[in-house]
């Protein structure tokens, strides 16, 4: 019984931080009304200053947690987030919104890895590897199913809306978790996470999406996008250098020596960038071309993430069958011709069952084919008492991969006239589409059977730890 409560509450606070980072992308329309002087840029950090914090503090805050102890920081950043939630509800101008989006990835940050961890320690080492796996999947429904959820809410009660459902969900979750959850941490004397090493990591994919949105307005070729430009190569040649010094690293060099380890996490980026890209200009297009209300739009965009889930099973096993890189490189290949037919035979006149629903299965059988595998293969080689550090990693990199891909269709579709809308649109997706072949060729470095779920019995741990979880039989 008090492996369902843990299950139930830590899968909670896990899905209410996944699902932030895309339900948001249906509201940006209705964002537009409420701040007309603000532009698709100035609304795009909405989106990009949650994903960046996330993407940043994810490894360190499970360190943090190590230490702090995994209750009291899950109970701590879930009070964060639903705060900020609140925050975000009652913000006034765009600037006040993004900075109460990167406080709700804060706690977002803070809750995701010790969920994770508290999570882990009510299951046996033998099921710790499925567990890891229901856990990913049910991170995996959040972000798929946040643009129908988002289009719900905002026809309810508008954008606002979209934020408030946070502050029951957060009470709930904080009250059942300070009943069932139990205190845990790692001995004394772990080395202290490199926090600094975090911000720093934000600050240069900040910069690199600020030269991406504003680019066009600036002039690729000013001071100002140069400078950001340095900006960022400066920042993460400053991350590498810590990461090579520092005790407990923001990106940890030994994994980083395992070729299945960098390989799958650069096609993830890479691979996130496209589906991102394509998620955002997918409601774009559904709500300023077709003209649909954001109810529909939401539930327009619902066929893709059905889709992926449907078949996330069956690509699993047949990448136990014929290796992760085969099917892998299928899905990607798959969600390409989605993207290429979006740009391509989409039509400026609605046609929900003829063309949409079609195009938007198939991106969405690419996704779930190719995102899974990806995490799989990411972990292929790492060693068990770093399973879930790998696991922490491997959402980070498609974190950055989400901040850049909505940068660079922000850059792509720039400010049309609105006869120019649908055109700007096309190359938005035509762009999602390219993103995927750098993906492809990566993947076709991972060797034939990368990917292959770790045996049953080796040990999981926590993300961010340094140790394996000493877990005490419930």
């Amino acid at each position: 019984m008090r492996r369902r409560s843990v299950t139930a509450v830590t899968l909670a606070g896990a899905f209410m931080a996944f699902l932030d980072a895309t339900i948001v992308n249906i509201a940006v329309p209705d964002m537009e009304t409420s701040f007309p002087h603000a532009s698709l840029g100035d609304l795009s950090w909405v989106l990009n200053g949650y994903n960046i914090a996330f993407a940043a503090f994810l490894v360190p805050f499970g360190r943090l947690a190590d230490r702090w102890g995994r209750k009291r920081s899950f109970l701590l950043g879930l009070a964060l987030f639903t705060a900020a939630s609140g925050l975000c509800a009652l913000a006034g101008s765009v600037p006040v919104l993004v900075a109460a989006r990167v406080a709700q990835a804060t706690g977002g940050a803070l809750l995701v890895p010790t969920s994770l961890a508290l999570l882990l320690e009510v299951f046996p080492a033998a099921r710790r590897a499925a567990a890891v796996a229901a856990y990913g999947a049910a991170s995996a429904v959040a972000a798929g199913i946040g643009p129908s959820v988002g289009g719900v809410l905002v026809a309810l009660r508008g954008w606002e809306l979209v934020f408030l459902v946070n502050l029951p969900l957060g009470a709930v979750t904080a009250a059942a978790g300070w009943r069932v959850l139990t205190e845990s941490r790692e001995p004394r004397g772990l080395p202290l996470p490199d926090l600094p090493g975090a911000g720093v990591l934000g600050v240069a994919v900040g910069a690199l999406a600020l030269a991406a949105v504003k680019g066009q307005d600036w002039g690729w070729g000013s001071w100002p996008t140069l400078g950001f430009l340095a900006l960022a190569a400066l920042a993460l040649l400053a991350v590498a250098l810590r990461s090579v010094r520092h005790a407990a690293p923001v990106v940890d060099p030994a994994l980083l020596r395992l070729r299945s380890f960098s390989v799958a996490n650069a096609a993830s980026l890479l691979f996130a960038v496209a589906f991102f890209a394509t998620l955002l200009c997918n409601v774009l297009y559904l709500t300023a071309v077709w003209d649909y209300s954001t109810l529909r739009a939401g539930l327009a965009v619902t066929p893709a993430p059905i889709a992926a889930s449907l078949v996330a099973l069956p690509a699993e096993r047949l990448a136990r069958r014929y290796g992760v890189r085969a099917v892998c490189v299928a899905g990607m290949l798959v969600f390409a011709a989605g993207a290429c037919l979006y740009g391509t035979w989409i039509g400026p006149h609605p046609d929900f069952a003829g063309r949409w629903l079609p195009v938007s299965a198939l991106t969405g059988i690419g996704a779930g084919a190719s995102l899974p595998g990806l995490g799989a293969a990411a972990l292929a080689d790492v060693p068990a008492a770093r399973f879930a550090v790998g696991t922490a990693a491997n959402s980070a990199a498609r974190q950055t991969g989400a901040v850049l891909g909505v940068a660079l269709l922000v850059a792509a579709v720039g400010t049309p006239a609105p006869d120019a809308l649908r055109h700007a649109l096309q190359r938005g997706w035509l762009l999602a589409a390219a993103s995927t072949v750098p993906a492809v060729l990566l993947t076709l470095c991972l060797r034939g059977g990368s990917g292959r779920a770790p045996a049953a019995e080796k040990e999981v741990s926590a993300p961010g730890s340094a140790a394996t979880l000493r877990r005490a039989e419930p």
